[in-house]
């Protein structure tokens, strides 16, 4: 596995601009997917295909290469995202199934007691560390010697979001996790891939030299339409905005677009505009946009997320 970044430059973290409230170059990191990964992506077939997704926590980039995805480029405007998911990425092809769980879960597997071991400097050190790309070695340097190289502090820490941290769903959610099996499975088709990070956001893309853009399949936005009412700073018509960025900087003739993941699609107590199912009907239509839904089973009891293909 050989991980590249576009235009990186060296950047170094400093902890002080790190902002819990927004997402911005500097964010929180969540160390798992909060969507049902295993959910929607029976939806899509990954076999051979050239994918670009939202870095966030990796999962989306491991579940991709576990469908069997031949190419995949990650982007992420959240700076510690990239470098999270360079760090799992490293995890999985040097740990096996029950350290590379216990190096990044905060509770113990029942969900009861503590985790004492998460992000355990002594295996980050001696299991971890060589294989990462230089820059991206001296920032975890830097994040766990603020925090005197105890990783159960970090992993508690304000530098991870740790609102949605739970066992059981992260293994319901990602695919690669559902079994030790799996795990080696997404280990060995991971193996021999390159694996481009960029730190960028989902506009910025095409101001870089990416030649998956011209032939991607699939190209996975996860939740960012939860995000895009701060994205745009308007109180409405913001979702027009979003399609049509997307089209006009990512849609080509022959890909997939998950455009949207939304969460508890019952409650009508819509949290952006894409989850009014009448006001995206007419937002689709205005532009003469195609798309589907897809619903399925949360990771959440009771509830029911969708994802939006175009």
């Amino acid at each position: 596995m050989i991980i590249k970044y576009m235009d990186e430059k060296n950047k170094k973290i400093n902890l002080k601009e790190i902002d819990i409230n927004n997402f911005n170059n500097l964010s929180q990191i969540y160390s798992f997917t909060t969507e049902n990964i295993a959910g929607y992506f029976e939806y899509l077939d990954f076999t051979n295909k050239n994918v670009l997704t939202v870095a966030a926590s990796g999962d989306h980039i491991i579940n991709a290469f576990y469908k069997g995805a031949e190419e995949v480029y990650g982007f992420d405007i959240n700076y510690l995202a990239l470098i999270f998911t360079e760090l799992k990425l490293v995890a999985l092809q040097n740990l096996n199934y029950k350290e590379f769980l216990h190096f990044f879960m905060i509770n113990e597997e029942n969900d009861i007691e503590e985790n004492k071991n998460a992000l355990d400097y002594e295996v980050y050190i001696n299991k971890l560390r060589k294989d990462l790309t230089k820059n991206v070695a001296e920032n975890w340097d830097i994040l766990y010697h603020n925090f005197n190289n105890d990783g159960y502090e970090l992993r508690n820490s304000y530098i991870f979001n740790n609102k949605y941290d739970n066992n059981n769903i992260k293994l319901k959610s990602n695919l690669y996790l559902k079994s030790e099996l799996d795990y080696n499975i997404a280990k060995q088709n991971i193996n021999k891939k390159e694996i481009i990070l960029i730190n960028s956001n989902y506009k910025d893309l095409n101001h870089y030299d990416l030649p998956i853009l011209a032939n991607c399949d699939i190209i996975l936005m996860s939740n960012i339409s939860d995000y895009i009412k701060k994205v745009y700073n308007k109180k409405e018509n913001y979702l027009e905005d979003y399609i049509k960025d997307i089209m006009q900087n990512l849609k080509n003739k022959t890909n997939v677009i998950v455009c949207a993941y939304l969460y508890d699609i019952q409650n009508i107590n819509y949290r952006t505009e894409i989850d009014n199912p009448i006001f995206k009907k007419e937002i689709f239509n205005k532009l003469n946009i195609t798309y589907i839904e897809k619903n399925f089973k949360s990771v959440i009891n009771n509830c029911i997320d969708s994802v939006i293909i175009i």
